[in-house]
């Protein structure tokens, strides 16, 4: 005859069933074989166990399952023994005998009660034991899951940062073609300042010849102008001097009309005289105008060249002065270029290395994160595999 659990575990029930045995061993005559009958049907840890471990629910039932047996067991057994030398006594002392079997029923009856109590105690204990394993097993999940997510994270951000440290080859490698225009117009400013500077110097040279052909043009225009008072002065002199000889041949004639016959030979020589007079004179003005016509067809010649080369040294220096001002707004444009270049490569490096520092401190932040919550849980499960094995 087997018993579960409910059975086991309802004292009443047991005495009733105790007592059913006593009554039957009593009136069967052979108390010792009605107590072993009870023993073996009571005391088999397979069948308690068996029962026992089909309603628990974890390892810790089976072991409480176990000292029950076991406790049941030792229970039989020292039943058996005492009712076996119960049963050797004298027939007087029969009811001795049966007071006895009933306080040691009751007290074993006691006992087994407490152990059905402790095993229920037990029970409840594996549940919440169980509840427990549950929650951290939960708990565990969650936080592989929350591993996965940061992992994922950590992916994407790594993504990113490979994105980021592309993005920073391609500005570099803009930044070395910049470098490399900066280069270059570095190179053409500096061909266009050399070049500046020898148009400045041959502008100073240009009006160095300028202002010494400015003092020669003023000397000149001073020489001329003596020349020609000069030519004035021997005109008008020269004039005064034909004007007398005239009013003197003129006087002379006169006086040779009024005196003809007195002096023919003195009109001959008159007329001679002024014949070689008015030859002389000219002869003087001849080479007088011809002199002024050199020396002014000289003049005016050295004027004309020294004007042509004043205009072209003044459209040479307008020249130069637009290549100066064109040379000059075009440097100002490569400034101006250049500066904005190193502005934005200048933003963009800034920008760069905040964003950098950014998702450095972001992944360093998640795996920290992530260990902390690893290592959290390792020691949860610890913390819970100590307490079972104290338990």
């Amino acid at each position: 005859m087997s018993y579960t659990l409910d059975s086991l575990g309802n004292p009443a029930a047991y005495r009733r069933v105790t007592d059913t045995r006593s009554s039957f061993s009593r009136i069967s005559g052979s108390p010792s074989s009605g107590f072993r009958s009870q023993s073996w049907s009571r005391g088999s840890p397979s069948t308690v166990s068996s029962s026992y471990k089909r309603s628990a629910l974890g390892p810790r039932l089976a072991y409480s399952s176990a000292m029950l047996s076991s406790a049941e067991s030792s229970l039989d057994f020292s039943q058996s023994s005492s009712l076996l030398n119960g049963g050797s006594a004298p027939g007087g002392d029969y009811k001795l005998s049966r007071s006895n079997e009933k306080e040691q029923l009751q007290g074993l009856n006691d006992r087994f009660a407490g152990y059905i109590e402790k095993v229920h105690y037990l029970e409840q204990q594996n549940k919440e034991i169980e509840a427990e394993i549950q929650a951290l097993r939960q708990k565990q999940a969650s936080h592989a899951q929350l591993g996965d997510a940061y992992d994922q994270e950590i992916r994407e951000l790594r993504a990113t940062l490979e994105m980021v440290n592309h993005e920073k080859a391609q500005v570099q490698l803009d930044s070395d073609h910049l470098e490399e225009d900066i280069h270059r117009l570095k190179e053409r400013f500096e061909e266009e300042a050399r070049l500046r500077d020898d148009t400045e110097a041959a502008i100073r040279a240009l009006r160095k010849d300028i202002e010494e052909a400015s003092l020669v043009k003023v000397e000149l225009d001073k020489k001329v102008q003596s020349l020609q008072d000069e030519v004035a002065f021997l005109r008008s002199n020269h004039e005064e001097e034909v004007a007398d000889l005239l009013a003197q041949i003129q006087a002379s004639h006169i006086t040779v009309e009024r005196k003809d016959y007195l002096k023919t030979d003195i009109s001959s020589a008159l007329k001679e005289i002024r014949s070689q007079l008015e030859c002389h004179s000219d002869q003087n003005m001849h080479q007088a105008e011809e002199w002024f016509k050199c020396r002014y067809a000289k003049l005016t010649e050295a004027a004309e060249q020294n004007k042509e080369a004043i205009r072209s040294a003044k459209e040479e220096i307008a020249e130069y002065r637009r290549q100066l001002q064109s040379k000059s707004i075009e440097l100002e444009s490569v400034r101006g270029t250049k500066e904005s270049l190193e502005r934005q490569l200048s933003d963009i490096e800034e920008r760069h290395n905040h964003d950098l520092s950014s998702y450095q401190d972001t992944i360093q932040q998640l795996e920290n994160e992530l260990g902390g919550t690893q290592r959290g849980g390792c020691l949860e499960m610890y913390y819970a595999k100590n307490q079972l094995s104290q338990k």
